[in-house]
């Protein structure tokens, strides 16, 4: 009996429980930053910010360069136009004709370009400075001069046997327009390299 009653009888000195934890304190523990996970998505977020900047600044420069494209277009389609009023003795602009008048010398490039600047061609302007036009001889790349520029070129032909058939030079002033020419219009872009718009009689 007594050996009964010994087994029965639970132990005086019992196990230690183990303590419990909690889902809470391991979410807690378990759910911080590090500072390793905060550089990383710093870093992230300066990558994202870098990334959407660069891309508004190639949309904008884009946008710049088909402005100036635009306005080639336009002093093309411009000259197109006086070209075929200049073969009238009542074209105009007056300036861009062979001769003002009957008997008297030939009209020049500059008075024919400073009028046709008094019509709507005058109110272009520089996209990328926001400037007026600037007209030179050649797109020089990385010169500052050449951005946003207009080109307008003349093009002679050379006497027989010479290495090139044509000559291809800029509208001097004093160019006469007292016979037809071929004409190149091209203009420049942001790093000064020539975008050709197009060609015609002139």
């Amino acid at each position: 009996v007594e050996l009964f009653m010994d087994a029965a009888t639970p132990s005086a000195n019992p196990s230690p429980a183990e303590p419990s934890v909690s889902p809470a304190s391991n979410a807690a523990s378990g759910g911080a930053l590090t500072f390793s996970d905060r550089l990383f998505l710093l870093l992230l977020i300066l990558t994202l910010v870098g990334v959407a900047w660069v891309g508004r600044l190639s949309y904008q420069e884009g946008l710049k360069t088909e402005t100036i494209k635009r306005h080639g277009e336009a002093w093309l389609s411009a000259l197109q136009h006086v070209h075929e009023q200049r073969q009238t003795a009542q074209g105009e602009p007056a300036a861009c004709r062979r001769q003002a008048n009957e008997g008297s010398p030939a009209n020049t490039w500059q008075a024919c370009h400073e009028a046709l600047l008094q019509t709507e061609l005058g109110s272009l302007r520089n996209p990328f400075r926001d400037e007026p036009l600037s007209f030179i001889d050649a797109c020089q790349p990385g010169q500052a001069a050449s951005v946003g520029a207009m080109v307008i070129k003349r093009v002679d032909p050379n006497p027989p046997g010479s290495a090139s058939p044509v000559n291809i030079v800029g509208m001097s002033p004093d160019t006469s327009l007292d016979q037809p020419r071929q004409m190149q219009v091209k203009v420049c872009d942001r790093g000064g390299y020539a975008i050709s718009i197009g060609e015609l009689t002139f």
